[in-house]
């Protein structure tokens, strides 16, 4: 059902990664110390701890059971290199996936399906 990326766009250390539906949502987050706040004056003084942590929702319509068991074996609860697309450019970055989701639809022609499949990458 789901067709593996032969372009090298989506990847999961280096195994190709069924290539996601549309609506690929791509957060950025930037960390401030505790020391970060307004003085007195009402001055806002932020200490940057980290800059530009990237979240990648990844999600699927419909995947077969073994599309499933395949992307979970690569990702959930896992260490890995994900190679993506973001902003017009082949991006790589070190995540980790520490949350994911999925609704079994039914059993057809042999074959267990699911729907609404999502996971997240999380920049490390």
């Amino acid at each position: 059902m789901a067709k593996l990326d032969t372009t090298g766009s989506w990847k999961v250390n280096d195994k190709a990664l069924y290539v996601p539906s549309a609506g690929i949502q791509v957060s950025h987050t930037n960390l401030a110390g505790s020391s970060s706040g307004r003085t007195e004056d009402g001055i806002m003084h932020i200490d940057w701890i980290r800059r530009d942590i990237r979240k990648v929702h990844l999600q699927w319509k419909v995947l077969t059971g073994s599309e499933l068991e395949y992307i979970m074996g690569l990702m959930q609860g896992k260490e890995f290199t994900l190679t993506f697309k973001d902003r017009g450019k082949v991006q790589t970055m070190n995540a980790y996936s520490s949350e994911s989701s999925y609704t079994y639809y039914s059993a057809a022609l042999g074959e267990d399906i699911y729907t609404d499949v999502s996971i997240n990458a999380i920049e490390m």
